[in-house]
């Protein structure tokens, strides 16, 4: 219910900041006649146009957080539709098909993300003696949970930073996303994918280096 509060709190956000926005409208133009009124308070390019730059900036802050916030309830309701018609993605308004299986594999991570969370507090709550197996890109979906990430640059960076195997390990990979997630937010997919893949490259450099230094001796 975390995420859903969070997309419900944003879209007040916004809701709040045009209420402001357009009152202020109202009240600058009281003097103006009917048709100029409707103009200026009805368009919201020439609302967004009389705010002051502060109120432009937390408009779009603020929308931001609510586009993230329905991206990623998009992106689990999209990993639902895969498993209910057998493993295929829908098609949904405005998105491409290859769009649509991005946004499913981002909301199955989301899923298994959510079942860790729910494994480690019953754990926790009964102390038990049980190790949860947490995925390696468990960092990535929590930052798209928490509107850090986008789910297409979280579909990237994990395609980017690639899968245990040689002389990367999981664990080098679990560090390596928290590093990410903690500096590309701001960041396009295509940058984010960039970082990733520079980010896999020295795993795998460093490690061989330390190999064969190892050899040496």
């Amino acid at each position: 219910m975390e995420l859903f509060s969070r997309l419900e709190n944003a879209a007040h956000k916004v809701s709040r900041v045009y209420a402001q926005a357009e009152a202020s409208a109202v009240t600058g133009l009281s003097g103006a006649g009917g048709v100029r009124r409707r103009t200026a308070v009805g368009n919201v390019s020439e609302l967004v146009r009389q705010m002051p730059d502060d109120a432009v900036n937390q408009l779009l802050w603020q929308a931001g957080q609510l586009r993230r916030a329905a991206d990623a309830v998009i992106a689990i309701a999209a990993a639902e539709t895969v498993v209910r018609a057998a493993g295929e993605a829908s098609t949904l308004a405005g998105v491409g098909r290859a769009d649509a299986e991005q946004l499913a594999r981002v909301g199955a991570m989301i899923d298994e993300s959510e079942r860790v969370i729910d494994a480690c507090g019953v754990v926790e709550a009964e102390s038990l003696d049980i190790v949860v197996d947490v995925p390696w890109w468990h960092s990535i979906s929590l930052a798209v949970i928490d509107g850090g990430l986008s789910p297409a640059a979280a579909a990237v960076m994990r395609e980017r930073l690639g899968e245990p195997g040689g002389v990367v390990t999981a664990r080098n990979l679990a560090r390596a996303a928290e590093e990410l997630t903690e500096h590309v937010s701001a960041m396009a997919p295509d940058a984010v994918g960039e970082a990733a893949g520079r980010k896999r490259a020295e795993l795998e450099g460093a490690t061989e280096l330390v190999s064969g230094d190892d050899s040496a001796e």
